[in-house]
C-alpha cells in the first residue's frame, strides 16, 4: 500500500498495529489483541471526498476473528457484530482503545 498519512503514530496507542490491508482496500486496516480478542482499525482517507462512501467515519474500531492460528494469524472484521466505535477524531479513538486495556 502506498504511504497514508494515518493521522496519530501508532506508538501512541497502548497496543500493536499490524497491517491486514489489501491491494484492493480503499483505505488501510490493522488488527490488535485485547486479551484473547483480535479487533481491527479502519482507517479512511482525511478528505472526505476520497472516501469509498464520503458519510464514513474516518477511524472504525470493530471485532475480528481469527481464521488461523497464532503462529499464522488470518484476521478477519467480524461482520457480524456492530461496528464498536465510529470517530473523526484519531483523539477519540485512541481513548477509545486505552479504555479497552
Amino acid at each position: 500500500m502506498s504511504r497514508f498519512e494515518l493521522g496519530f503514530k501508532s506508538s501512541e496507542l497502548p497496543v500493536t498495529l499490524k497491517d491486514c490491508s489489501y491491494e484492493n482496500d480503499t483505505c488501510p486496516s490493522f488488527y490488535f489483541r485485547v486479551k484473547d480478542q483480535y479487533y481491527t482499525l479502519w482507517v479512511e482517507h482525511k478528505d472526505k471526498v476520497q472516501r469509498e462512501d464520503p458519510d464514513s467515519p474516518r477511524y472504525t474500531v470493530c471485532k475480528a476473528i481469527n481464521e488461523g492460528d497464532e503462529a499464522y494469524p488470518e484476521i478477519y472484521t467480524d461482520h457480524k457484530v456492530a461496528d464498536l466505535f465510529k470517530s473523526e477524531e484519531s483523539s477519540a479513538m485512541i481513548g477509545f482503545v486505552r479504555e479497552m486495556q
